[in-house]
């Protein structure tokens, strides 16, 4: 930020900056640094959040300030930036004001989703004023759903009659969503300039690199990230930078387990099926997570904010991180992972879809068990390392390397980590249990497609078996044998 601080004192900052990032963290930083540049302009920032008309704004920033020395406008969330892979997560915000029949112009959260309806309807180059209905019948079923199913062709139509009235309203007040002729005028401005000290700083949580003119204003050096949350394997990196900004935000601060608790309770990743990439968060939970932290911070009376009181006041709508099922699975520990899967599946938005991802994620994770088992015969590497470090130096390499007289090693490319899961995983079974999971595995499809009225049931069958590895034989003269033996040596007391 101080660059652009430097660049509005020497007059040399560009006509037009881009905040980006999770909302959460952009609109604080981008009215931040309106309030700074505005300071040293003598200029009161105006702050419009889903301004549907950049044509009109620009025009009126091209002109010069009649009553103060300059004009200063923060645009939150235009989504001039947003392509066609980011039209399911701008679909998300409209879905939530439905069912809706107004009769008048729509206001609020109603204006701001059909904005985002019309926004959409422009990405796919689908012209509303032809045609409510066809318009409509135009959107892919994916975008419409939210990517991830919510119930397939059906649940699509029933949102598509769900928007008729809304369009309808939104037409019929005049309103228009952003699209390329917006895209074209903020390049024209950038390129043309504006009076001085006249300036547009647009806060958008959608806007890639790839994009012309996200590219043109990072030449220029204006362009200001302020972060976004992302996973990796269950662990969200940037909370605490979001944490910090609600804190600042409430003046009220969270204990670090009720932080935990409280993401863990509302964030939720994008599925990679809707084009992003993995570990995105959905943008619509970080709201929740903002949202919830309000409430929270108001109902704590500006004390910090502890765990019991998230435990109380936020219901869990969070995502089960699926490697920690499969390690609880690795671990021996059937009641954590069914109690997991449960939680992962119950709060999912197209539990058939997400059954049968996991099923797939599980399968392969038993497939690595049984090559890790013979690759260990082949090899010889050493067994029941459990320190990480040691395995991934001495044992992951020989597990990993050329076998001869096998074409390809299936564990080849596979990252260390999740290896020495199902390394670990593996000695828990033996050979002979092992050599029986293919057709298990089998079974449970077949159960999952339709032989079985009870497909969570079969699942959850699945989980407990591997979690739990049958008892070994008790071998002649050991355990209870050997005792009534020792026990018959001595029978001479009494």
């Amino acid at each position: 930020m101080e660059k652009l601080l430097d660049a509005a004192r020497a007059g040399t900052l560009a006509p037009l900056v881009l905040v980006r990032g999770d909302r959460v963290l952009s609109e604080p930083l981008g009215s931040r640094l309106a309030a700074a540049i505005g300071e040293l302009w003598g200029v009161e920032p105006e702050l419009l959040r889903h301004p549907d008309e950049l044509g009109a704004l620009a025009s009126d920033l091209r002109t010069y300030s009649l009553f103060a020395p300059g004009k200063l406008v923060v645009a939150v969330e235009t989504g001039v930036f947003a392509d066609r892979d980011a039209a399911a997560d701008l679909l998300a915000g409209a879905r939530d004001v439905l069912p809706w029949s107004g009769l008048e112009a729509p206001s609020g959260k109603a204006r701001d989703a059909a904005l985002r309806l019309l926004q959409v309807l422009k990405l796919f180059d689908l012209d509303p004023t032809a045609g409510v209905e066809a318009a409509l019948g135009g959107l892919p079923d994916a975008v419409l759903a939210g990517g991830r199913g919510k119930g397939g062709k059906g649940a699509a139509a029933e949102l598509r009659q769900g928007f008729v009235p809304l369009l309808e309203a939104a037409l019929a007040a005049g309103l228009r969503g952003t699209g390329e002729s917006e895209v074209t005028l903020l390049g024209d401005l950038l390129r043309d300039g504006l009076p001085p000290q006249h300036l547009l700083i647009l806060v958008e949580s959608a806007a890639a690199d790839a994009h012309p003119l996200v590219a043109s204003l990072a030449r220029r050096g204006a362009v200001l990230d302020a972060g976004r949350l992302s996973s990796e394997r269950g662990n969200v990196s940037g909370l605490d930078e979001v944490f910090a900004e609600l804190a600042r935000e409430t003046g009220v601060k969270i204990r670090r387990e009720a932080a935990a608790e409280l993401a863990r309770r509302t964030l939720r990743t994008v599925d990679t099926r809707r084009g992003a990439a993995a570990g995105a968060i959905d943008a619509d939970s970080t709201g929740r997570l903002a949202g919830e932290y309000r409430k929270l911070a108001h109902l704590s009376g500006g004390a910090p904010i502890e765990r019991p009181l998230v435990e109380a006041q936020v219901e869990d709508r969070g995502e089960q991180d699926v490697w920690a099922i499969l390690d609880a699975i690795g671990a021996g520990k059937p009641g954590e992972a069914l109690a997991a899967l449960g939680r992962r599946l119950g709060g999912a938005e197209d539990p058939l879809s997400e059954r049968l991802a996991f099923f797939s994620l599980l399968g392969g994770f038993v497939r690595h068990m049984i090559a890790v088992e013979g690759l260990l015969r082949a090899t010889g590497a050493a067994a029941g390392v459990t320190s990480y470090p040691r395995f991934r130096d001495q044992v992951a390499p020989r597990l990993q390397g050329a076998v001869p007289g096998l074409e390809k090693n299936p564990l080849q490319g596979m990252h260390a980590f999740r290896l020495h899961r199902a390394y670990l995983a593996a000695a828990r079974h033996s050979p002979a249990a092992l050599a029986q999971m293919p057709a298990l595995l089998l079974d449970t499809e077949l159960r999952l497609k339709g032989d079985s009225r009870d497909p969570d049931a079969a699942l959850a069958d699945l989980v407990v078996r591997l979690a739990t590895p049958p008892p070994a034989p008790v071998r002649p003269g050991s355990a209870a044998g050997g005792g009534s033996r020792r026990r018959g040596a001595g029978g001479g007391r009494s």
